[in-house]
């Protein structure tokens, strides 16, 4: 008897033993899905996501124009 065949013999069983393994948790079982409940859900909160873009956008123009005047003033080339 040669220990490579020993070996591989192992391997093998080894293999089938992870897919049987994989076999037992993955396989379906149980009842199923669970039943929905009859009840609704409660609504969303009423915000709205558009609420304070224009504001936000005018702040952002703003912080914009804020920063090309800063680096305009920074980078002032003499005459």
């Amino acid at each position: 008897m040669n220990p490579m065949e020993i070996k591989s013999n192992k391997f093998y069983f080894l293999i089938v033993f992870l897919f049987w393994i994989i076999d037992v948790f993955a396989g379906p079982g149980g009842s199923g899905p669970p039943v929905p409940l009859k009840k609704k859900p409660p609504p969303p909160p009423g915000l709205s996501i558009d609420e304070n873009s224009i504001i936000l956008v005018s702040i952002a123009l703003l912080f914009g124009i804020y920063i090309v005047y800063v680096n305009m003033l920074k980078t002032k080339k003499p005459i």
